[in-house]
């Protein structure tokens, strides 16, 4: 399954607990839309959230991030992971 890495920037109020509850509800839901959210990461001071997912396309993780919390990502990319 093609693996993807989005980004999401500005987010107000971002901290490690606002990008744990949001990954946590992804999570809730992902597998409605055949997802799977691994890992997130966030820069408080940028207010950018990093999100790491395997999903059949882009499209079926924004709609998890879209019905879970409505924060939907600036940008996604397919990635390929590195040795």
């Amino acid at each position: 399954m093609p693996l993807f890495m989005d980004v999401h920037r500005n987010v107000e109020g971002m901290d490690a607990q606002a990008a744990m509850d949001a990954h946590e509800m992804d999570v809730e839901i992902q597998g409605e839309y055949g997802v799977e959210y691994e890992r997130y990461w966030w820069d408080e001071d940028a207010g950018a959230v990093f999100c790491l997912f395997e999903a059949p396309d882009k499209e079926a993780g924004e709609k998890v991030h879209s019905e879970s919390h409505g924060l939907t990502a600036d940008e996604i990319y397919e990635v390929q992971e590195g040795q």
